[in-house]
């Protein structure tokens, strides 16, 4: 389906194409438990330390599942290599809009930046998480404190969410998933390096947003890499973040310790 254009197919096949656990290695349920598993053990405000590198990861879940609390599956590499660690929480649709979901993120990395104060940034955040990120260094004084972002399996153009089951608790028109869209909105400021990935067991539309995102990025003065990541799917990408041996997370070390 590379020739796939959501604007001419039936409602049946966008929803496929933003069904992400329809191409995963493994069942949904699966990696949820290992979310929760993994991120059992750890606290966000355990996870941060005043002064050094630090990670902030914006969970997905489609607006509306998942939480901080299960987000903090990279809390052991954190700690291995000393990098603070926090997941971002904010209230899931249908309790906010999108809108009030931006501006919750948008909040907290703020509040976070200025109670760390890191030597060094990433903001990372997967699927809808990625979108969230996007539209938080969108803000200039956020862009300004950031070294890098990194953006997994990312959705940048909102609206064809709007033809899927999905959009029924996020109430989304086709206007107001235009107004949130990063790749639909005029220029206002981009991170100085980005990270842009997504896994080989991913739809086509995935594999789309992400490429054409990177390019928007790179046309915006960014220092951009794109690619698609071998033996990774959807919800496996992200426990790369901080892993070495990995595309991802060697992008990530190498701008936490300032080597990029």
């Amino acid at each position: 389906m590379d020739d796939f254009n959501w604007l001419t197919a039936s409602d049946e096949d966008v929803d496929l194409q933003y069904s992400p656990s329809r191409f995963a290695m493994k069942p949904l349920s699966e990696y949820l438990d290992d979310y929760a598993s993994l991120s059992t053990p750890y606290r966000n405000q355990q996870l941060t330390t005043v002064g050094g590198p630090l990670l902030i990861y914006i969970h997905g879940g489609y607006w509306q599942r998942l939480s901080a609390a299960d987000s903090l599956f990279n809390a052991a590499d954190a700690l291995r290599h000393g990098i603070s660690l926090h997941a971002t929480e904010y209230t899931l649709a249908p309790h906010a809009t999108v809108e009030q979901i931006v501006d919750e993120c948008i909040a907290d990395v703020r509040r976070v930046l200025k109670d760390v104060r890191p030597s060094r940034v990433v903001i990372a955040g997967c699927s809808a998480g990625a979108h969230l990120a996007a539209m938080c260094v969108r803000e200039s004084d956020i862009c300004q404190r950031i070294d890098g972002v990194a953006l997994l399996s990312g959705i940048y153009d909102v609206r064809p969410i709007v033809r899927t089951p999905t959009n029924d608790p996020l109430h989304l028109t086709s206007e107001t998933a235009q107004s949130i869209s990063p790749m639909l909105l005029p220029a206002v400021s981009s991170p100085p390096k980005a990270l842009l990935a997504v896994g080989e067991h991913e739809s086509s539309e995935f594999h789309r947003q992400n490429s054409e995102y990177g390019e928007l990025l790179k046309k915006r003065g960014a220092q951009v890499h794109t690619c698609i990541v071998y033996n990774r799917d959807h919800f496996n990408l992200p426990y790369d973040l901080l892993q070495e041996d990995t595309v991802v997370g060697d992008w990530v070390l190498s701008v936490l310790k300032g080597n990029s």
